[in-house]
């Protein structure tokens, strides 16, 4: 949605709903497979906020039966060639109640037609396991050149 709608110059709304249909059967499902989404983004200066939230019934009858979603994240751009960001993801599987919950901070730095990018991202209960091999730390760094 515009700000013509909101009233507020840089705010960004948007959401989604979706259905599948599944067979529904007692042993593995209870019926259809359903997901609702809902989000916003607000720009202002050099400063970007978002946030997410969303929810996904998985129509299962056991097991893992739905997951709840949030996620948030803020980039700034410190100058027209550099800009830092930081995210957080956090999913709660219920059925199990696990969680699995992902942060990252990123740095970029453009000058002309290159570009270098680090990103720096934790992950807890991957897999929503939460043994110790469910958490992973990765670096990641990027050169790009444009000709």
């Amino acid at each position: 949605m515009s700000s013509d709608f909101t009233g507020f110059g840089g705010l960004s709304l948007y959401g989604g709903i979706a259905s599948v249909e599944q067979k529904v059967n007692a042993a593995a499902f209870s019926g259809d497979k359903d997901e609702v989404t809902v989000g916003a983004s607000f720009a202002v200066g050099g400063f970007t906020l978002g946030y997410q939230w969303s929810e996904e019934d998985l129509g299962r009858a056991t097991g893992a039966t739905q997951y709840d979603n949030d996620a948030y994240g803020i980039t700034f751009n410190i100058s027209d060639d550099l800009s830092i960001g930081y995210n957080h993801y956090e999913s709660e599987q219920k059925g199990n109640g696990k969680t699995a919950e992902a942060t990252s901070m990123q740095l970029a730095y453009t000058m002309g037609g290159a570009s270098i990018r680090i990103a720096e991202a934790s992950v807890d209960n991957a897999n929503y396991s939460t043994a110790a091999a469910g958490d992973r730390d990765a670096t990641t760094i990027s050169l790009a050149l444009a000709f």
